[in-house]
């Protein structure tokens, strides 16, 4: 419920922000139980608002790690 309340206290956008005032208790924990997994197939989930979806916080969030890498490795001059 923490991630939840937090998505929905800092939701800028009223789109999203209406969408996560109308989740039931079962789709909050569905969409808020865990942080999507990076699998073997790569980042595949549910489009939607969560924690636990695809969406471009996820995709972000897995965008910053990629580049994170990238500069730890010190790669990035190679494109």
């Amino acid at each position: 419920m923490n991630d939840y309340q937090r998505w929905l206290d800092e939701a800028k956008d009223p789109v999203i922000h209406q969408e996560l005032v109308e989740m039931t208790p079962e789709q909050i924990e569905a969409a808020f139980y865990k942080d999507l997994e990076f699998g073997t197939a790569g980042l595949r989930g549910i489009i939607g608002n969560g924690s636990n979806r695809m969406n471009k916080y996820t995709v972000g969030r897995a965008t910053q790690g990629l580049a994170n890498f990238i500069l730890k490795e010190g790669t990035q001059e190679k494109g």
